[in-house]
């Protein structure tokens, strides 16, 4: 009787070890191919929408489950712009990285402009300079 019981443990446990290993492994793999979504602003005086343009990024992020990466390049704001993005960026879930445009910022956006032709790259490029480029931001 004590074999028996001992052989039903031994099988438990084994079951047990072989679901967490397939569990960890399907957890690594998921990982690994996990989206991201690079959204690269241009902005300039746009204090009324940059605090909600961010607001839905970060929902689209929570509600899509794919991670956002924002970059926001400003030229020469005179408004709040920078200090919203500053005091936002603590409290939105996503990477936010606020560049003030200058000679060295505005070689580093051709870069990343270039890079946005290839296929592998996922990220977006939208000039809020220019009229109705936000629509393409979604939840907007």
């Amino acid at each position: 009787m004590v074999a028996h019981l001992l052989g039903i443990l031994i099988t438990y446990a084994a079951a047990v070890a072989l679901v967490h290993g397939v569990h960890a492994r399907y957890i690594k793999q998921w990982q690994g191919r996990r989206r991201a979504v690079h959204y690269v602003l241009v902005t300039s005086n746009h204090e009324r929408q940059v605090e909600w343009i961010v607001r839905a990024l970060s929902l689209y992020a929570l509600l899509s489950g794919v991670r956002v990466k924002v970059t926001v390049f400003d030229e020469q704001s005179n408004d709040r712009t920078l200090a919203i993005l500053q005091r936002v960026a603590a409290h939105v879930g996503v990477e936010l990285i606020v560049i003030e445009m200058d000679e060295q910022a505005k070689y580093q956006l051709k870069h990343m402009l270039r890079n946005t032709r290839k296929k592998d790259d996922r990220s977006i490029y939208i000039d809020l300079r220019g009229g109705g480029e936000a629509a393409r931001i979604p939840y907007w």
